[in-house]
């Protein structure tokens, strides 16, 4: 990573939409994750059970995904139609088959661990699973429409995309029945607030994707913020708010020591909620204004540009509130690993996770 991001930072980028790192790094990235996901296979095959939950199966799967993806992307064999189908090919399946899994792991252990009762339904979650691992991996060349591509690959990639419905739909089912009676634990458990706002955003990233692949809708949002706000709708809104609420879980296990003060995690956790929420918002809406203007014929660009600056500004605002909740965070998991801060003897350590 420190090798890739330096060559990329002195101009030796390999100019391709996530896959930036020359060679060299993206070979050192490979085996890593090759060795990695060795260690995580050899240590399942050594496992005491016979019944997986349904957690471990997303974790497996995309340690077996994953570097496959990887590594067939990076190899120098592409040119020209072939290699922009095959960049996002990986584009979208490094979501697919990398983060979605994780998050989705996460939020199928932490819900039923925190609440205390059993996921909703294990057929669902069957369901969930292997129409995810049907559908997912074509997604992502929808990205190309309008473009040099075969029409039947963009049009797969589109059935794909609303198909991707099912399996979402099992998940926010699951995971809400799993919840029903037992909300009121959102008020009082940092880990449950934050996985939970992030599966829900994950049903809402995977409507919006799929009504995203439409050619209708693309010849709209297609090279606008629109795009921008949907990917920050994945990444940050579903992904990085369940870690958040990961790390709110393991690290009073692992210091042996609660969190010190409930009125910052919760500061915390508004902070990066409603600026996402905001940053979102105005990037779909402004988005879709920019991409009505840029298709007007009578509308100058420079128009639509300008049209386009105070949603931009009201971006920056909410990007700056994640921002400030970052701060937060890290001031507090300093306090954690130093065990400083007010201490809260009400409870053993975790308890309130």
């Amino acid at each position: 990573m420190l090798y890739g991001t330096a060559a990329v930072l002195f101009g030796y980028s390999r100019g391709v939409e996530w896959l930036e790192y020359p060679l060299p790094a993206a070979a050192i990235i490979a085996a890593a994750f090759l060795l990695y996901g060795w260690s995580i296979l050899s240590t399942f095959r050594a496992r005491q059970v016979d019944h997986l939950y349904v957690s471990l199966w997303y974790i497996v799967a995309s340690v077996i995904w994953f570097p496959i993806l990887y590594v067939v992307a990076n190899l120098p064999v592409y040119s020209g139609v072939v290699h922009a189908a095959v960049n996002w090919w990986f584009g979208h399946n490094a979501l697919a088959v990398w983060f979605t899994p994780i998050g989705l792991a996460l939020a199928y252990y932490f819900i039923p661990k925190v609440i205390g009762r059993p996921i909703y339904s294990y057929y669902l979650s069957l369901l969930g699973f292997w129409a995810f691992a049907l559908f997912y991996n074509w997604n992502g060349i929808h990205h190309l429409i309008g473009g040099p591509v075969p029409t039947w690959l963009q049009t797969i990639s589109i059935i794909a995309s609303v198909l991707m419905v099912i399996p979402v739909l099992a998940v926010a089912v699951n995971h809400h029945l799993t919840t029903v009676g037992h909300f009121s634990r959102l008020r009082t458990s940092p880990t449950l607030r934050f996985t939970v706002f992030g599966a829900m955003c994950y049903t809402a990233v995977s409507f919006q994707g799929s009504a995203e692949s439409l050619r209708s809708m693309q010849e709209v949002v297609h090279f606008t913020h629109y795009t921008i706000g949907h990917a920050h709708l994945g990444v940050y809104a579903f992904l990085s708010m369940i870690l958040f609420g990961a790390m709110y879980y393991i690290t009073p296990r692992v210091t042996r020591w609660n969190w010190p003060r409930p009125g910052a995690i919760r500061l915390h956790f508004w902070l990066c909620a409603g600026g996402i929420v905001l940053y979102v918002a105005v990037l779909t809406v402004g988005g879709w204004l920019q991409g009505r203007g840029m298709n007007n014929p009578a509308l100058p660009f420079v128009d639509v540009v300008a049209a386009t600056r105070p949603w931009l500004v009201l971006r920056t605002v909410g990007g700056i509130l994640m921002g400030l909740g970052h701060v937060v965070f890290a001031l507090l998991f300093v306090e954690m690993i130093w065990r400083a801060g007010p201490r809260r003897q009400e409870e053993p350590w975790g308890a309130a996770a």
